[in-house]
């Protein structure tokens, strides 16, 4: 509820899985591991965690939009290196 309070409460859970993501920041690069939970928003739309150790959310997304007949997403990938180096993109940290 602390990150998205508008969700709270309204949100179908679709499954939950282990799950390891690799980033990379500042030239290095990481795996992040917790579980992740995919759901799916009242608007049809879906949200998804990766939560760690002792419940702390590591990664969220929500209003993700997919193309059920082509099977895949159409919402841009903000959060995945791969999906930003492959439209010649670069994360930069908000300070």
């Amino acid at each position: 509820a602390d990150v998205a309070p508008d969700l709270a409460g309204t949100l179908t859970v679709l499954w939950i899985e282990p799950h390891d993501e690799t980033l990379t920041a500042d030239d290095e690069t990481i795996t992040v591991t917790g579980l992740k939970v995919k759901c799916r928003q009242p608007s049809g739309n879906y949200a998804w965690v990766i939560v760690g150790t002792k419940g702390r959310v590591m990664t969220f997304e929500r209003d993700i939009v997919w193309n059920t007949d082509m099977s895949v997403r159409t919402t841009e990938k903000w959060l995945h290196d791969s999906w930003l180096a492959t439209h010649s993109l670069k994360a930069t940290p908000s300070h």
